[in-house]
């Protein structure tokens, strides 16, 4: 008899496609929008913008100056690459 594999859980992370930028950075303002006083405030936003023709834009929104900016993209590159060893991404 042929044993097959459980089947994973699946959740759905968006309502909207994540390939849809406008969607997706809709999302992100409302997001923003709705949080209280008692939450951990959204203080600045870095976002990095690449054309098909491969031109990056690098934006900030918020209490940023160039440094906190690079700081902020550090971080996030530490987030991204953090367990790829493991292959865990």
């Amino acid at each position: 008899m042929i044993q097959r594999p459980e089947l994973a859980l699946v959740a759905t992370l968006y309502d909207k496609n994540a390939s849809d930028v406008p969607a997706m950075l809709r999302k992100s303002a409302d997001s923003i929008e709705a949080e209280t006083d008692d939450d951990d405030r959204t203080r600045a936003m870095v976002g990095v913008q690449l054309s098909h023709g491969e031109a990056i834009s690098i934006y900030g929104w918020g209490a940023l100056d160039r440094f906190t900016a690079i700081g902020v993209l550090q971080a996030a590159i530490t987030k991204l690459t953090d367990g790829v060893e493991e292959n865990e991404i």
